[in-house]
């Protein structure tokens, strides 16, 4: 994975802290083209462009506050895996959050850039278009290092439903979703390095569904419902053979 190189900074004063922006700039490259604050929030606006097609970035805000070691936990937008090159990107950066409320002084921050290559493969999970609740899938996948611990979370959309911990990387796990698990669309998985923060995998969407479609298990409590009716309906007396009168025996003359 290339590193993008050469620097370039930009400088804002807002709330009493200096923000210094360092990016990095080359035949792929990532720059800045606008900041903005509002509401102790800092707005980066950044084009990302690449002359080879098909190819995803990793982008990453560090600090100064810890001399550049670790990527800031505050930003939200176009940040982190697999991002897609492409002009007037944004992050937001909450930086008293980040930071504490008690902040005042001077920071910078770097955005980094790196092409994006997944360190485990999934092997025919893209054949997955649905899974079904309590029913046992065989997940797959190669590479990765055998130190590697995984956590597999299953998000629909944004957010995080559950977690699959602490998967050692043998390449293969049996999985089972729980009953709990709400049937609909835009589920996926990001499998993550639970030490490194840039290993991350995301795979295709998925449906989840009930193992035995709802209308099944609606349909013979309906029937048993409607014999236990139509037989507490009935009187005695329907259900008793009818009565009937034998004749008198007819006397001689």
């Amino acid at each position: 994975m290339k590193q993008l190189s050469k620097h370039l900074y930009h400088a804002v004063m807002i709330f009493g802290m200096v923000v210094i922006f360092k990016q990095n700039t080359e035949a792929q490259s990532v720059k800045i083209t606008n900041i903005e604050f509002t509401d102790n929030q800092v707005h980066v606006t950044y084009d990302l462009e690449d002359s080879i097609v098909g190819r995803y970035y990793s982008i990453r805000l560090y600090s100064s506050e810890d001399n550049f070691l670790n990527p800031l936990e505050q930003g939200a937008g176009e940040i982190g895996m697999e991002i897609k090159p492409g002009l007037s990107k944004k992050i937001t950066w909450d930086a008293k959050k980040e930071l504490g409320s008690s902040f005042n002084g001077k920071v910078a921050l770097e955005l980094r850039g790196r092409v994006f290559v997944p360190f485990i493969n999934m092997e025919g999970f893209e054949d997955i278009q649905t899974m079904k609740r309590k029913r046992d899938y065989n997940i797959i996948w190669t590479g990765g290092r055998p130190q590697n611990i995984l956590n597999f979370n299953l998000y629909k959309g944004e957010q995080k439903v559950q977690t699959f911990a602490n998967i050692a990387n043998v390449g293969h796990y049996k999985m089972q979703l729980p009953a709990h698990t709400k049937p609909g669309k835009d589920y996926r998985f990001v499998i993550a390095d639970i030490k490194n923060k840039d290993e991350v995998v995301r795979t295709a969407e998925f449906r989840v569904k009930r193992k035995v479609p709802l209308v099944l298990k609606i349909v013979p409590a309906a029937i048993l419902s409607g014999a236990i009716i139509y037989f507490a309906g009935q009187s005695p007396s329907s259900s008793a053979p009818t009565e009937f009168s034998i004749p008198d025996p007819i006397l001689p003359n």
